[in-house]
């Protein structure tokens, strides 16, 4: 696993007390974290996926939305709203666009994870 760039102490246990396989990767002036093997909930199209989330500004600034590869889609045929295509690494990742009140001081990269669960699990509450 590439490690080209360090995290804190905090999110380092964070990710090692959730099991995540993990590296960091910088792409041009920007900074990712990608979980690998993350969960995906019953209802998708796959059970697994890799996940990028982009750090350009943390831990001093917020974590938004997340990157899913390969893409969800839902098995009821529904739409998920707000995606994009994103290149990222030689792939391209799928842009959840998804933002949230982040509270500095407070949110952490744990905080960001506990979101992107949510976001997932939510699209099927939603409609």
């Amino acid at each position: 696993m590439r490690r080209e760039f360090d995290l804190g102490p905090d999110d380092i246990r964070t990710l090692e007390a959730l099991g995540y396989r993990w590296e960091t990767i910088k792409q041009g002036p920007s900074l990712w974290l990608i979980l690998h093997d993350f969960p995906i909930p019953a209802g998708y199209n796959i059970s697994v996926a890799r996940v990028a989330i982009r750090l350009d500004t943390y831990p001093s600034g917020m974590i938004d939305m997340a990157y899913f590869f390969p893409p969800l889609s839902r098995l009821d045929g529904r739409q998920i709203n707000n995606l994009t295509p994103f290149p990222l690494d030689g792939a391209t990742y799928q842009q959840w666009s998804r933002h949230y009140a982040w509270t500095a001081g407070k949110d952490s990269l744990a905080t960001h994870i506990r979101k992107v669960r949510g976001w997932l699990k939510h699209e099927f509450r939603k409609r």
